[in-house]
């Protein structure tokens, strides 16, 4: 049979190249696509194997196809069927048996602040477009990635602007830049009037040498009975728009972007509420 149907074999292997080529080129692409922009997502694992077994198809069928033809050329008739076999039976049932070893990624991502550890889930670990989430272990605090506005992660369909978030533990030896700033530059700011509950400050900085224009920052604080910090807010722009908040709430400090009149304890609150749910007990 496998001489007498030689030039059936033959056909069948280029008739599975065409076909191959554009299913092939589809699954890669859309398992390329998932990869890159959702790189926490449990099925991350899967879309890599998918990337790579779509070309591993695509190879062996060029190779079925062109390897059969030149035997077939050569008179080497019960080979040429053989190569289409030989090729294209483990290739199917060898990448079908592969993806279904493949493990899927965690539902969960381990952070750390001092002792206490949160279990973040993919949704909201810190993954941008091409960078996977890591294990840290050993960093101050964590980011994870949100919808403000609903405090939805990234399955939520009503989420347009996924931001990260920063926690700190609350330990005055240890801030982020918008804190350091608040602590180096407190002496060089200008009091202004108080601001919707704020103290409020300007700090001008110089941007080129000596006479070149001055950008101003804005800082908005309430502070507690011993003068510290427990919101800090950092606008650029006159128009309170795109400010950096940090607050403190119990025994952190969170840091998220908003307009000045967006961040209130009562979206702090609701943050602090989110990241203890994580907290593992």
């Amino acid at each position: 049979m496998l001489r007498s149907r030689a030039k059936t074999f033959v056909v069948a292997a280029w008739v599975l190249l065409v076909v191959a080529i554009p299913v092939c080129l589809v699954i890669g692409a859309v398992a390329g696509f998932d990869k890159f922009y959702f790189p926490a997502h449990p099925h991350a694992t899967l879309d890599a194997y998918d990337l790579g077994a779509s070309k591993l198809i695509m190879a062996s069928a060029a190779f079925a196809a062109v390897l059969s033809s030149i035997a077939l050329a050569f008179g080497f008739r019960a080979t040429a069927s053989l190569l289409v076999i030989l090729i294209w039976t483990p290739t199917i049932a060898g990448t079908q048996i592969a993806r279904s070893l493949v493990e899927l990624g965690p539902d969960y991502y381990e952070r750390h602040i001092g002792p206490d550890v949160f279990l973040v889930p993919w949704k909201y670990a810190d993954a941008g477009p091409g960078a996977p989430p890591r294990d840290k272990p050993d960093e101050i605090g964590f980011t994870f990635d949100l919808c403000l506005s609903n405090l939805g992660g990234r399955t939520d369909i009503d989420c347009t602007w996924i931001q990260p978030v920063r926690i700190l533990p609350a330990d005055k030896g240890i801030a982020d830049r918008t804190l350091e700033s608040w602590r180096k530059y407190r002496s060089q700011m200008i009091p202004r009037p108080d601001h919707d509950g704020y103290r409020s400050f300007d700090l001008s900085h110089q941007m080129q040498a000596v006479g070149g224009p001055a950008r101003v920052q804005h800082y908005f604080v309430r502070l507690n009975a011993t003068g510290d910090p427990t919101r800090l807010v950092v606008c650029w722009r006159d128009d309170e728009r795109f400010c950096t908040h940090r607050t403190l709430v119990g025994d952190y400090w969170l840091g998220y972007e908003a307009d000045l009149a967006q961040g209130d304890e009562v979206l702090d609150a609701k943050l602090a509420t989110l990241v203890e749910s994580w907290r593992r007990k």
